[in-house]
């Protein structure tokens, strides 16, 4: 990631993404998945961390199969953050535009190749 993305907010904005998606298509707040995550002891955090969140979200599947394609694209997003390869053209390798990422947290490709 190349140091015009701000790696707090791009993980804020996908965080919010997030949230609007869970609440438009299963009328439920990412607060109220952290919070059911707490209830089952598997968030211990109080204010976790984003890149916590991002963990915990991937590792427990919450994401998966089963969600619209618009969840799978923010999974797959906070995958690509957590593993390093975030905010790089799938198709050419060169970054993309921080503020394309503020704008759509899901971009997988610059404007260039789009």
């Amino acid at each position: 990631m190349t140091q015009a993305h701000r790696p707090d907010r791009i993980q804020q904005a996908m965080l919010r993404r997030l949230d609007r998606t869970l609440q438009e298509q299963y009328h439920q707040s990412l607060a109220e998945v952290l919070a059911e995550l707490r209830i089952r002891n598997v968030l211990t955090e109080y204010e976790p961390t984003a890149e916590t969140i991002f963990n915990v979200l991937l590792h427990t599947n919450i994401l998966g199969q089963g969600t619209s394609p618009s969840v799978r694209s923010m999974r797959g997003a906070m995958e690509r953050f957590v593993r390093g390869s975030y905010g790089f053209c799938s198709r050419c390798g060169k970054p993309i535009p921080a503020s394309v990422l503020g704008d759509d947290p899901t971009a997988t490709v610059c404007p260039n190749c789009s």
